[in-house]
C-alpha cells in the first residue's frame, strides 16, 4: 500500500516523465521533425479524436500523419505550440497515463481553442514512448490535415480501476493464452467454446475482402473449414504463435501471430501472417477484429491462399469507411 507522502512523488514523477515526452514533441510537430517524434512512439499505437480510432503500424503512416500535422500549423501561422501536463499517473511501474491541454499560438494569439487531450506512454528498455493518445479534435480518418477543435463531447475513455494495465499481467502471455484457447476450440471441433471466445458482431478481413460475422451462422464456415484443413488430407496439426502484442487501451489488445498447419510435423503450407483485436468484455478476453494475410477473392473460401502482405489497420478503415462503425 502506497501512502499519501508516496502518491504524490509518484505523481509528481509520473508528471515530469510526460512533460518531458510532451515537450519533444511539440518542438517536433512544429518543426515536422519525423526523427525526434518517432523517438518517443511505439509502434504499433492507437490514435483518436472525436470521430476517428486508428492503429497506427507503420513508419509510412507515421511521416504522413506528421506532415499534415506540421502543415496545418504552419498554414495557421503557428509559432508557438505549446501542450502542458494537467495530471498523471502510473498505471504500473512502466505505464503512465495523463491528460494535457493543447495551446496552438501565434505570437501570443490563439489560432484555435485551446483543447484536451488524453496520452498513454509506457517505457521500453528505459525510453518512454507514447501508446495512445486521444485529442478533442474533429478528424474522421488519418492524416488529420485540419486542427479543428471539437465544440461538444468528451474525451472517451475516463480513468478506470478495472484497467487492465493496472495489474501483472503482460499481454504477449494473455494474447498467446487466448489464442491457445481459440486453437483448442478449433481442433477439438468444439464450434460453442469457440463461438464463446468471439464478441459478436466481429470483423474478419483478408488482402481483398472485409466481413462483418454478425452471427453464429456467420462465423460457422471458417471454422468448418479450419477444422476440415486439420483433419483431412493437408494437415494434421494446427497452432498458433504470438508474435508481438500490446494493451491498446483499458480494455484492448493488438497482437499478432502466425497460423501454422503442419502435416507430420512439416509447413503443410506457407504460415499465416494475421493481427487480432481482441476486447474484455467482462466475462474475458474475446476476439473482436480479425486480419488475416491471405489473397482469398471471397468468404467462405475452400483454403487459404497466405501472402507476404498484412493489410494495416488504417487500410482496413479505408476499406470499410462506409460502414456504420470501424472499430
Amino acid at each position: 500500500m502506497v501512502n499519501r507522502a508516496g502518491h504524490q512523488v509518484q505523481h509528481a514523477e509520473a508528471m515530469l516523465v510526460m512533460q518531458d515526452v510532451l515537450d519533444i514533441q511539440s518542438r517536433a510537430l512544429l518543426t515536422c521533425d519525423v526523427a525526434s517524434m518517432r523517438s518517443t512512439l511505439n509502434l504499433p499505437y492507437r490514435r483518436m479524436t472525436m470521430d476517428m480510432d486508428v492503429i497506427m503500424e507503420t513508419e509510412a503512416d507515421l511521416a504522413l500523419g506528421m506532415e499534415a500535422f506540421s502543415g496545418s500549423l504552419v498554414s495557421l501561422g503557428v509559432n508557438h505550440f505549446i501542450r502542458l501536463a494537467t495530471d498523471a499517473e502510473f498505471l504500473n511501474d512502466d505505464v503512465i497515463e495523463g491528460h494535457y491541454v493543447t495551446h496552438a499560438l501565434r505570437n501570443a494569439m490563439q489560432m484555435v481553442p485551446s483543447y484536451h487531450n488524453r496520452i498513454v506512454l509506457q517505457n521500453f528498455d528505459g525510453t518512454w514512448r507514447t501508446i495512445e493518445v486521444e485529442s478533442k479534435l474533429e478528424a474522421k480518418r488519418w492524416p488529420i490535415s485540419l486542427l479543428r477543435v471539437a465544440d461538444t463531447g468528451t474525451l472517451r475513455k475516463p480513468k478506470s480501476e478495472h484497467d487492465a494495465r493496472r495489474s501483472s499481467d503482460k499481454p504477449l502471455p494473455v494474447y498467446q493464452r487466448f489464442l491457445d484457447r481459440l486453437t483448442s476450440a478449433t481442433v477439438e471441433r468444439n464450434f460453442d467454446a469457440y463461438i464463446a471466445l468471439c464478441d459478436l458482431p466481429y470483423t474478419s478481413h483478408g488482402n481483398h475482402v472485409d466481413t462483418l460475422l454478425s452471427s453464429p451462422d456467420d462465423v460457422r464456415p471458417f471454422f468448418d473449414l479450419t477444422v476440415e484443413l486439420i483433419n483431412g488430407d493437408t494437415a494434421d496439426a494446427f497452432v498458433r504463435s504470438a508474435d508481438t502484442a500490446q494493451f491498446l487501451g483499458s480494455d484492448m489488445i493488438c497482437g499478432y501471430h502466425q497460423s501454422l498447419f503442419l502435416k507430420d510435423g512439416q509447413k503443410a503450407i506457407p504460415p499465416i501472417k494475421s493481427r487480432m483485436i481482441l476486447k474484455h468484455t467482462g466475462m474475458g478476453w474475446k476476439l473482436k477484429h480479425v486480419t488475416n494475410a491471405i489473397a482469398n477473392p471471397t468468404y467462405p473460401y475452400g483454403a487459404p491462399e497466405p501472402t507476404d502482405a498484412l493489410p494495416t489497420h488504417r487500410e482496413i478503415q479505408e476499406r470499410t469507411k462506409s460502414w456504420p462503425t470501424s472499430h
